[in-house]
């Protein structure tokens, strides 16, 4: 390969003022680097230890809130044992409970529980079986999926005693055992008369949400980052995801120890490190856990990071902004003499340097100025002559092509035509000088419509004086149009086109239809004829300037390229000539234009009758 990669050795051909902002610009980003690094990494572990002593007194706080909202559990659950009514039907003094009226019970029932339950929303059932068998159940069936029913209840509340026995227990918590976003408290139905008597058993259904929602005004701790383990290390309320439910079997290795009341440390669930906190609850010795995400926790190091970042980015810009200044100022006429050069090179040769200094770039400078001055005189002598050259040329022109001379002469063979009473004759001298009138003394570049009809029939008398009946014109032309803007001659070259190479290669009687309408603010006029058409090759590149060939020139000499470029260049590329035709069955013209009704325009003269 004869090329070669960049390299430091590359430096040496760079601007006297590129090196000099290199240079600054590497040891400003240096500094403000390492002082805005070392800021954020310094504010960062500050703030990760305020929010992790913050962490540890909210959870603290929602620890000795849930042990309070457990023992309000526990309080109800006194109250019922304390009330004759429902133990009265427990024990079953008075009346047997039997097939036939456990119904009754059973309502008599539902109405004394619910008087413990409708108070709490967060209340879900009380169920409670006998000693005898029977069950009893009070249900908050609000937001509930099912209904308990009479085996749910005597399944739920047997499974409630076995666990009492199993842990050696008279009362205790126990995780949901219908799987629901739950927690039970189980205990013995004593009689309160005989503290060693049991009477049954008495479950209460407490949804989860009674615990989880403590830490809900926390902003570091919400319901789906907190769990609650009993002394079992049995999950109580909480998880449910799977990041939570890692995180939860990964705590079962960092226990408290007997004499620790809380402790944090971060852990890792595969998805992002959570500082992981817990405390025991003083009584019941449940274990309340909170995982918080560590981005939550260093979220508030974004806007102290932001602004770090901020004052680095202004201090660079300020620095960069004085740099930029002192390496301009040391180039300042060299970089004024190469701009004034590459202005030059665009073609203003009325640039001047103005020098800033008297050193040798500044002696440059003037000679620089001299030559400018020297090049300017030699253009402006040659675009002056060439001027005078076209202005004479032009000015024979217009002398061969006197329009006075024109209409003399028209007018001798009018009045010789009308003497010798050659009528038809006059006709078709009249419609030339009327043509001749609208193509050399026209008033600006536009007329209405009704004008241009005007000036096609003069053409159009013409033409048939030649061809006799072979063709027609009809018109399809609304008089509210005759009143449209459009532009000279854009009507005759196409009637022209439609009569020498469709009519008149056809051979018959030929029909032009012309037709003018108005569709979403567009003037569309139609020049249709019942010629021999062309193929769709053939129209595609009729208007195309590779392949562009004009028709036979009429009196006006413009041809339907020269239709098209100027609606474009009056009007704009969605506009324009466009043809519709098939072969054997004649061709159709289109000229689209706005609709604009027709105004004289400032830069139109009134016409002067000159003969």
């Amino acid at each position: 390969m004869s090329g070669k990669g960049w390299s430091l050795h590359h430096i040496k051909d760079f601007r006297i003022r590129t090196k000099l902002f290199l240079s600054n610009m590497i040891l400003i980003l240096f500094i403000s680097t390492a002082i805005g690094g070392a800021a954020i990494y310094a504010s960062t572990k500050f703030i990760e230890s305020n929010t992790r002593d913050l962490s540890m007194q909210v959870i603290h706080q929602v620890s000795d809130n849930i042990e309070n909202r457990a023992k309000e559990v526990f309080t109800s659950s006194v109250y019922i044992l304390s009330d004759s009514s429902i133990r009265q039907i427990v024990s079953e003094q008075g009346e047997q409970v039997n097939t036939d009226n456990y119904p009754a019970f059973r309502s008599r029932m539902e109405f004394l529980l619910a008087q413990y339950g409708i108070g709490n929303p967060y209340m879900n059932a009380i169920m409670i079986q006998t000693g005898k068998g029977q069950v009893y159940w009070w249900e908050n069936k609000k937001g509930l999926d099912h209904a308990l029913n009479q085996k749910d209840t005597a399944e739920i509340t047997k499974n409630g005693a076995a666990y009492l026995t199993n842990h050696g227990l008279d009362m205790g918590w126990s995780p949901s055992l219908r799987k629901r976003n739950e927690l039970l408290l189980v205990r013995n139905f004593v009689d309160i008369s005989q503290i060693d008597r049991s009477l049954g058993t008495i479950v209460f259904s407490i949804d989860s949400a009674y615990f989880l929602s403590l830490g809900s005004g926390s902003s570091i701790i919400k319901q789906n980052n907190v769990a609650i383990l009993n002394p079992y290390n049995e999950l109580l309320a909480g998880g449910g995801d799977p990041v939570t439910d890692n995180l939860i079997l990964l705590s079962s290795k960092d226990d408290l120890a007997e004499e620790d009341a809380s402790m944090a440390t971060v852990e890792n669930a595969g998805v992002g490190s959570h500082l992981f906190v817990q405390e025991r609850t003083p009584t019941l010795k449940w274990r309340v856990l909170c995982f918080i995400p560590m981005s939550v926790l260093l979220s508030d190091t974004r806007v102290l990071v932001l602004v770090i970042l901020l004052v680095s980015v202004l201090a660079v810009m300020i620095s960069t902004g004085i740099a930029a200044q002192l390496s301009k100022s040391s180039t300042r006429n060299i970089k004024i003499l190469e701009q004034t050069m590459r202005r030059v090179e665009d073609g203003n040769f009325d640039v001047r340097i103005a020098p800033l200094g008297k050193d040798e770039i500044g002696s440059l400078a003037v000679r620089f100025n001299f030559m400018l001055v020297r090049i300017n005189e030699l253009i402006t002598t040659v675009y002056k002559e060439q001027i005078a050259k076209q202005q004479a040329e032009f000015t024979v022109l217009m002398s061969q092509i006197n329009p006075h001379f024109l209409y003399n002469t028209l007018g001798t063979v009018k009045w010789y035509a009308r003497m010798n009473q050659q009528l038809e004759i006059e006709r078709m001298v009249t419609s030339v000088i009327d043509l001749l009138k609208s193509s050399v003394r026209r008033v600006g570049e536009f007329h209405p419509l009704e004008q241009e009809i005007v000036q096609l029939n003069n053409y159009i008398y013409i033409q048939k004086i030649g061809y006799g009946d072979a063709f027609q014109v009809e018109y399809e032309v609304e008089e509210l149009y005759l009143g449209c803007e459009v532009p000279y001659f854009i009507l005759q070259p196409l009637v022209e086109n439609a009569i020498l190479h469709g009519i008149e290669m056809s051979k018959g009687n030929g029909c032009i239809r012309v037709c003018a309408k108005v569709q979403e603010n567009q003037l569309i006029l139609i020049v249709a004829d019942n010629g021999i058409g062309m193929s769709d090759e053939q129209a595609a590149n009729l208007l195309n300037t590779v392949t562009r060939k004009e028709s036979v020139p009429g009196v006006t000499g413009i041809g339907i390229h020269n239709v098209n470029e100027r609606i474009q260049l009056y009007y704009g590329k969605n506009y324009g000539l466009s043809y519709e035709s098939a072969l054997g069955a004649g061709t159709k013209a289109i000229v689209r234009m706005p609709y604009r009704p027709y105004r004289q325009r400032r830069n139109e003269h009134v016409e002067r009758h000159d003969r």
